[in-house]
């Protein structure tokens, strides 16, 4: 809606200069791999003669090409399940000098509220004209100045995001671990997870608003996640999360494990968890 607004979730400052004029939804992340499905003839996007600068430009919007990238337009914000892309300028942010390598060799700056400091995303370089990836999880919300206020969580994120995985890869068990590369120690916060349930409900005394609607998951820490994936690819799909949102994610499955009965917390080597959804 043109008149939501997004704030820093830390010091609930503006996180929009101005207000947007709309909101779009982003493709599945597989749609480049979907091209071949989705056209019969895809449309030419080399400089020849034949084509009018109008035409590239306009391939080049859409998205044609292997080389190109979906962007967010002046005014108009993408939304992803767990983040908003945005146009950098038209934030209240600063980028931090120096960048974080990832574990697949890239790398990424970090995005800071322009207020309070703290993070609430990253970017793929320096240039102010160029996208800010901002996530859910570190912001508030509100459809109109006269709603109420609104946090994601980030079980429910999360789980969006699994399940938008599940449905696209037909894959039940996902690596989970952290995104920055941390040196020596990269290989010590992982998560093997398998959804056993993807749709349940459950209710206890310990929690409020009962029953919540909840994926149930077997769930255990791992080494080397990587070198799993690479062994098991069609067995296993991955997930990279933010160091910090792994943590936190682990921390609440190990919290839902103390709500289910004793003979109920664990099947073999795996711990059995809730994800609410």
């Amino acid at each position: 809606m043109p008149e939501s607004e997004l704030a820093c979730r830390f010091c609930f400052a503006p996180l929009m200069k101005e207000s947007m004029e709309g909101w779009k939804d982003m493709p599945s992340e597989d749609w480049a791999e979907m091209m071949d499905f989705w056209h019969c003839h895809k449309p030419d996007t080399e400089d020849d003669d034949k084509a009018s600068s109008v035409q590239l430009q306009s391939h080049l919007r859409k998205g044609y090409g292997a080389g190109n990238r979906i962007a967010p337009t002046p005014g108009v914000g993408l939304v992803d399940i767990t983040y908003f892309l945005l146009i950098r300028r038209e934030c209240n942010v600063v980028i931090d000098e120096e960048p974080v390598v990832l574990k697949n060799g890239k790398s990424q700056y970090i995005i800071n509220c322009a207020f309070c400091k703290r993070p609430v995303g990253a970017a793929e370089d320096m240039n102010s004209a160029n996208t800010a990836k901002i996530y859910k999880w570190n912001l508030r919300f509100r459809s109109s100045p006269s709603s109420a206020w609104e946090e994601a969580s980030v079980q429910r994120l999360v789980s969006a995001q699994l399940l938008a995985m599940i449905e696209s890869q037909g894959i039940q068990k996902f690596v989970i671990h952290g995104q920055e590369s941390n040196g020596d120690h990269d290989e010590q916060q992982a998560l093997l997870i398998w959804i056993f349930t993807p749709n349940m409900f459950y209710s206890s005394t310990h929690v409020p608003d009962s029953p919540k609607q909840v994926m149930k998951i077997y769930y255990k820490p791992i080494q080397n996640p990587t070198e799993m994936v690479e062994q098991q690819s069609l067995k296993i799909d991955e997930l990279q999360l933010p160091t910090s949102i792994l943590r936190y994610l682990h921390s609440d499955l190990i919290a839902s494990t103390k709500l289910l009965p004793i003979p109920a917390r664990s099947f073999q080597d795996w711990a059995v968890g809730l994800l609410e959804r």
